[in-house]
């Protein structure tokens, strides 16, 4: 390994056992050019990110105040954070896949190995500097003046990154028209992408975001289409559908997992993997709960809804539901199924929701 390829590497550990700290600073100590800096939770974690700049983060689950999971969605959930690779220190194989699905770039277990902490800091402080937004960075380590780029170059540089997300959505958004066609179901795509894009403007996200967000969710079910079964899209489940529908959560998750990593890329892993989660911990696959689960999945999770109960039989008494009765459902969920936030705002403009989906309906009948 080439260390001095690397610049000086800003390692923060976060851990609240002072011992663990410092055996994992001693045994980098032969690394003259990682620097360390020490938390001993996730609050002053982030407290020290708001002041200094860090390449790679080493969390510890079990702490004080705030602890391991938090910590992670909090520095992910943060545009200035998110590409900061964190790899947490943890054994328990059970939990890695719930904090793969959060955000974690990586595990690192005890008792700690040097050559496993060497290798893993390595390879994820030289993968960020290749990534896309730290090439500014990654050009100044090499020398390069930053000032002799034109306006030009700079520009050219945007340009290349937004028409490679560009390209995502509308290959994504196609892949799941056609799923939606060979299902009988084209207007259901067109309808939920809408209602995202609406919901997501009133909750305050800008444009692109919300664009990204209703592409998301758009594409939610694109693991169907490695599936021989149909995907399952009433309100309610059994569990045999459950099933099927957690292979599709996982299958449309690798289909995104070897994707370059745009913010549009970012959100549809949220969507995809969370949107059937419940705030009170009773959805799947991984029973996340409350705040463990993206806003932008439960954007999904409530526009889907409202168009399951307006546009499918109930179980029970075998009819579509109206609209009163989707409203009454809808609000019986706050809390519950639903985030009791987004529930408040979607319920206040409910009108205006049932108009927006009509106005769909009838362009495309």
């Amino acid at each position: 390994m080439k260390w001095n390829t690397l610049g000086d590497i800003r390692l923060l550990v976060v851990d609240d056992d002072a011992f663990n700290r410092q055996l994992i600073i001693s045994l980098l100590g032969k690394v003259p050019s990682i620097n360390f800096f020490q938390a001993e939770d996730g609050e002053e974690a982030l407290n020290i990110l708001t002041k200094r700049p860090v390449d790679m983060v080493l969390l510890d689950l079990h702490m004080p105040k705030m602890d391991g999971y938090a910590t992670l969605k909090a520095i992910k959930d943060n545009p200035e954070y998110d590409s900061i690779p964190i790899a947490i220190i943890t054994t328990d194989e059970q939990e890695m896949h719930k904090l793969f699905l959060l955000g974690a770039d990586d595990f690192i277990s005890k008792p700690f190995k040097l050559s496993e902490l060497e290798s893993r800091i390595y390879a994820h402080v030289e993968k960020k500097q290749d990534h896309t937004i730290n090439k500014k960075e990654k050009l100044e380590k090499k020398s390069i003046k930053v000032k002799s780029h034109t306006n030009n170059e700079l520009k050219q540089t945007a340009v290349t990154i937004e028409s490679i997300e560009t390209a995502q959505k509308e290959t994504f958004y196609t892949m799941a028209k056609l799923l939606n066609k060979k299902e009988g179901n084209l207007n259901n795509i067109k309808i939920i992408a809408t209602l995202a894009k609406a919901l997501s403007h009133l909750m305050g996200y800008d444009q692109n975001q919300a664009n990204a967000i209703s592409y998301a969710t758009a594409i939610r079910n694109i693991g169907a289409i490695s599936l021989s079964e149909k995907i399952p899209s009433a309100y309610q489940l059994s569990n045999q559908e459950k099933e099927i529908y957690q292979q599709c959560i996982r299958q449309g998750y690798q289909l995104l997992k070897n994707s370059i990593e745009t913010d549009f890329i970012k959100i549809a892993k949220k969507v995809i993997a969370q949107h059937k989660e419940h705030y009170d911990g009773s959805g799947f696959p991984h029973q996340l709960k409350g705040d463990e689960i993206h806003k932008v999945a439960y954007i999904a999770a409530i526009v889907e809804t409202f168009d399951a109960l307006l546009s499918q039989k109930d179980y029970h008494n075998q009819k579509i539901h109206s609209t009163q009765e989707t409203y009454d459902i809808l609000q019986t969920q706050s809390a519950k199924r639903l985030h009791p936030q987004i529930v408040k705002l979607f319920l206040a403009n409910f009108k205006y929701f049932i108009q927006l989906r009509k106005q769909i309906i009838n362009q495309n009948l």
